[in-house]
């Protein structure tokens, strides 16, 4: 008797497992369409990318009148800033 009432319940809490974890399986997708939704509805400037250039970077180099001093495929040749 009590073996038996025993894989009822096994049975029963695998049941319910199963029906909690489709239950989270679209809650989760539910809000995820909403997420992509209201990106589409309303995009950012920011792409998720981030740049991060150390005060000593070559790339904020000028020269005496305030141009770039590196640009474009002059960037290959830079090892160290001057």
């Amino acid at each position: 008797m009590g073996y038996d009432m025993e894989m009822e319940e096994y049975h029963d809490e695998k049941e319910f497992n199963r029906k909690e974890l489709e239950r989270l399986k679209k809650e989760i997708l539910d809000e995820a369409k909403k997420v992509v939704k209201d990106y589409a509805d309303n995009p950012s400037d920011m792409s998720g990318s981030i740049v991060n250039i150390h005060h000593n970077s070559p790339f904020l180099d000028s020269d005496k009148e305030g141009n770039e001093l590196y640009s474009g495929s002059r960037w290959k040749r830079v090892l160290k800033s001057m």
